[in-house]
């Protein structure tokens, strides 16, 4: 049984939802399929208990997780922050869902900190780093949206699952996953998918609506990535890839193009380490993939700005892009011994 299902916990939070009349869900900007699975799921779960929610996102999503039932619903603070502000400082619930602190929602950080509801944390990160009222806090799930399966199934029982948040889940998963091929070592994983799949999801339907929806622009900016833009050090285990603001533009680029491009160098042999740098107004993004026991959470932490999982890690960079790139170097000629231990 995962820690935070305590008996005491889940009261804790039944207690809350029998008197919250105004509930907020919030999630990390940039949303991903983790965080916008695990939100909807928990929109359509609130729902079938009789509670009326908000789903609130930093900023705009990738179109190819448009589909998500209840997606069109969201409330995003980049385009409505009045209405966003009001929501928050009235709330009675606000649920931070796959961020573990409120630094990871960016603008939102400071109307999160001060809002007086109760704040309750759902989220499969490793060390909260805010001050929250309850916490379902578990690193050794898939995600947060097998987290979120978890808890409410524990507070009202599996039948509140149903077709609509049954869909929002496994996607989450499925995505924190790369389609069930990392990340989810536990047979229970696999148990909840499964659950989730007798609810009525349709995984061909899922899966295409995910991976097979780009444009042939993305295609081309995929290719032109692994053909033009991608370095390997085969003496340190380490590939990168990097993009310039111009190359995107190239390509016609849109929110959500580059999502998994972190992952290709890690098919190349030996390749442990793998990062993606991508150059945006005044800062690079910065994300961080390893295979093992290589801590790509500790290298984001000291030195991109940023944190996450052992393996999966994301950050930002302040300098220029070349000289990101040359931080990569020096990181790697730093932790060459630990690479090739891997």
């Amino acid at each position: 049984m995962l820690k935070s299902l305590s008996l005491e916990n889940i009261e804790r939070l039944r207690i809350q939802l029998e008197t919250a009349e105004r509930v907020v869900i919030t999630t990390h900007h940039n949303p991903d399929g983790d965080a916008l699975g695990s939100a909807l799921g928990l929109y359509h779960i609130l729902k079938n208990g009789g509670i009326n929610s908000t789903v609130i996102t930093t900023n705009s999503f990738p179109e190819f997780l448009s589909w998500i039932p209840g997606a069109e619903s969201i409330v995003k603070y980049s385009h409505e922050s009045a209405m966003v502000a009001d929501l928050v400082s009235k709330a009675d619930i606000i649920f931070c869902l796959d961020y573990n602190g409120y630094s990871r929602t960016e603008k939102m950080a400071d109307m999160l900190a001060s809002a007086s509801g109760c704040k309750i944390l759902i989220d499969h990160h490793p060390f909260p780093e805010s001050e929250f009222s309850i916490l379902f806090s578990e690193t050794v799930v898939s995600s947060t949206s097998e987290l979120v399966y978890e808890v409410f199934s524990s507070l009202w029982g599996e039948g509140i699952v149903d077709e609509n948040a049954a869909v929002a889940l496994y996607t989450g998963i499925m995505t924190d996953t790369g389609s069930f091929s990392y990340a989810c070592n536990r047979g229970r994983t696999f148990e909840v998918a499964g659950k989730l799949v007798a609810k009525g999801v349709r995984v061909d339907s899922v899966q295409n609506a995910v991976y097979n929806n780009f444009s042939a622009d993305r295609m081309r900016l995929y290719g032109f990535s692994l053909l033009e833009k991608m370095k390997v050090f085969p003496e340190f285990n380490a590939a990168y890839i990097s993009l310039t603001k111009d190359e995107l533009a190239r390509f016609s680029h849109k929110m959500g193009d580059t999502e998994g491009f972190v992952n290709l160098p890690l098919s190349i042999k030996g390749v442990v380490f793998a990062a993606l740098f991508v150059e945006n107004d005044g800062l690079v993004k910065v994300s961080l993939r390893s295979r093992g026991e290589f801590p790509v959470n500790m290298v984001s932490k000291e030195f991109f700005n940023g944190g996450g999982h052992t393996n999966a890690a994301g950050g930002k960079s302040f300098a220029s892009l070349e000289d990101t790139e040359n931080i990569f170097l020096e990181i790697i000629k730093k932790y060459k011994t630990q690479l090739l231990k891997v």
